[in-house]
């Protein structure tokens, strides 16, 4: 048996399922190492920072099947087409991955079929279930992002992302912004309009709600920090499904 990805509450009853494409900080000895200093793990680019607790308190709070990527993305990102360069990249601003750009085809194989493969069935086989189970379902992408990136500082503390149709992403900044102290993002700091490789693979043409969601990595750096943005997801994701679905 594979052991990624980790699933949470695969029976669970909210009639949604939440992924965590960049949960994960592994770095299994079977793909060799990356060369990186210690430090890079550290930071965003290894994984979405605070996104795996944020996650299991979701999971806990909503009763909501969830699906964690557990590997670093820089061993391979689940939210990438295999065939974009950036699905195993060879750099992290400007410091080359030694153990990525000297991969050979046979390599970057056994980490497809180990790591990005088994996370799409996965997505895909509970998608089904909830999909089968409840009429009007709800699928999120959840994620963090830095603050800071390129030198210029990104205002909102979080934002959607999607690209088909808004159905979900509209009313979840409504709830959201009913805390007056945040400052929400449309399609920001990321557009979705060019694709978004795991939303769009399980979701496209379904005419079901689907977006990503994106927070500001420096609001999730405590347990209170995730403690609070758990309760506000949940109370906004609620929202958005109705109690009709939990009769």
């Amino acid at each position: 048996m594979t052991e990624y990805p980790v699933i949470l509450n695969p029976e669970g009853r909210f009639p949604g399922l939440i992924v965590v494409d960049h949960a994960g900080i592994a770095t299994p000895d079977r793909f060799g190492a990356l060369g990186l200093e210690e430090h890079w793990h550290a930071t965003h680019h290894f994984c979405d920072l605070g996104v795996e607790p944020l996650a299991r308190a979701l999971a806990d709070r909503l009763d909501a099947p969830v699906v964690l990527g557990t590997v670093s993305r820089l061993v391979l990102d689940l939210n990438r087409w295999l065939e974009d360069p950036r699905s195993i990249a060879v750099q992290v601003e400007g410091t080359p991955i030694p153990g990525n750009r000297t991969l050979t085809p046979e390599a970057r194989a056994l980490r497809q079929e180990a790591i990005f493969w088994p996370y799409h069935e996965a997505v895909g086989v509970l998608w089904a279930r909830v999909t089968a189970r409840h009429a009007d379902p709800v699928f999120l992408a959840l994620h963090s992002c830095t603050r800071v990136f390129d030198g210029i500082r990104r205002p909102w503390d979080a934002g959607t992302i999607w690209n088909e149709n808004p159905a979900l992403s509209r009313p979840l900044l409504e709830a959201l912004g009913r805390d007056a102290g945040l400052r929400l993002g449309d399609n920001q700091p990321y557009s979705g309009r060019g694709g978004i490789y795991t939303v769009d693979r399980h979701t496209h043409g379904s005419g079901l709600r689907a977006c990503g969601i994106e927070i500001s990595n420096d609001l999730l750096e405590t347990p209170r920090d995730t403690a609070g943005w758990a309760a506000r997801l949940a109370a906004a994701l609620e929202t958005c499904v109705g109690e009709r679905e939990r009769a």
